[in-house]
């Protein structure tokens, strides 16, 4: 997934009056990936695709415009770096 196609589904998820959260997970390849899920009701289903970088603050950089990061919660798992929504 490209940052158009994040932004892309961003707007389109939007428009359909759903919200998406970003999770931003450190996965052991060594790379730092973000997928999208659709809060609830529909939570706990990752959308297709996902952003990759190699860089915490490269993968920030490809996340779409307006977002905000929020804390990690304790019931995250530990992949889990930081959320934005």
């Amino acid at each position: 997934m490209t940052s158009a196609d994040a932004q892309r589904l961003q707007n389109e998820t939007r428009v359909a009056g759903r919200w998406l959260m970003w999770f931003v997970s450190y996965e052991r390849t060594g790379k730092f990936m973000a997928r999208a899920d659709v809060a609830a009701p529909e939570s706990g289903k990752w959308l297709p695709g996902m952003l990759v970088a190699d860089t915490l603050d490269g993968r920030r950089a490809m996340l779409p415009a307006g977002l905000t990061r929020r804390e990690r919660s304790a019931v995250m798992s530990p992949e889990i770096v930081e959320p934005w929504d």
